[in-house]
């Protein structure tokens, strides 16, 4: 399937809203309930306490006749200079299975890598094996167990590395 990525803001709010309602399947299972319009602004405006938003970058992942089927979200310099972080990489239940997330993965660790950085590092949710199976696909790896916040829940989580 063809898609472009182009950096989201502020304007985009109404289609994030719409893709979170359509994959709200993934904060079910991470808090148990969802709010796409809450959602969407936390995935435009959340970043970790050390960082800048300047340093956060969500990307929007459109199809071929220019609708929202995902996002990523990723970090840069983030935990330690070099290491960049994905926060979430989501796509619409329509776009699953379909090489998407691995064509997207491979686009930004080419520019990652162009930018100088040397990881990535995300967070899994504990009770998502499909996620941590596509994750181990593309090679990362299981560095801990540790509490991460997801929609503002703290939550059991490992933490996975890949080195560039």
């Amino acid at each position: 399937m063809d898609y472009k990525l182009k950096i989201l803001t502020e304007q985009d709010l109404p289609i994030i809203a719409t893709l979170c309602e359509e994959a709200s399947d993934y904060m079910v299972l991470a808090t148990g309930e969802t709010n796409p319009k809450k959602e969407a602004l936390d995935l435009l405006t959340s970043f970790p306490p050390q960082k800048r938003l300047e340093d956060k970058t969500l990307y929007g992942i459109f199809d071929a006749h220019n609708n929202l089927i995902g996002v990523l979200d990723l970090i840069r310099n983030y935990p330690t200079t070099k290491a960049w972080m994905i926060g979430l990489l989501l796509l619409s239940p329509t776009a699953r299975g379909q090489q998407i997330g691995e064509q997207v993965h491979a686009q930004i660790v080419t520019q990652i890598k162009s930018e100088g950085g040397t990881e990535i590092r995300l967070g899994i949710l504990k009770n998502n094996p499909r996620a941590q199976e596509f994750w181990q696909r593309l090679g990362y790896t299981f560095q801990e167990e540790k509490i991460g916040t997801v929609a503002g829940v703290l939550m059991p989580v490992y933490a996975f590395k890949l080195s560039l």
